[in-house]
């Protein structure tokens, strides 16, 4: 099948007549280049609307952030404090997912943006 449009319609979006893009729902612009995640999805995650991810299985949060360990209970640690944005690993030891730093994963890479952006996205 020959396509209208002249350039691909990027991020699942279907060229419906002659170089027009119909995108899926959460990216926009002539080939569905612009995502309206400011905030990249992470591990799989596909942006879905504004700040807004849809996460592959395993993964949970507002972009897809947190992981989900298929270890059982038995085989868990034990942190005295929770890891917020990571798993216990060892005894008080938190292994952060990914944009997440600290002891107990609790500060956002994301943070570290110019004022305008954090109080946009960081309320």
């Amino acid at each position: 099948m020959i396509s209208i449009c002249s350039d691909k319609c990027l991020n699942g979006g279907k060229c419906v007549q002659k170089d027009t893009c119909e995108c899926t729902s959460g990216y926009y612009g002539l080939r569905c280049e612009y995502s309206k995640c400011m905030i990249p999805c992470l591990n799989g995650g596909r942006c879905k609307g504004v700040n807004t991810c849809r996460c592959v299985n395993g993964y949970t949060g507002d972009h897809c952030e947190i992981g989900h360990s298929n270890r059982t209970l038995s085989q868990r640690h034990t942190c005295a404090l929770p890891c917020r944005h990571g798993e216990c690993v060892a005894p008080n030891k938190c292994e952060c997912h990914q944009g997440w730093y600290g002891r107990r994963c609790q500060r956002s890479t994301y943070s570290k943006c110019p004022n305008i952006l954090s109080r946009l996205f960081f309320k």
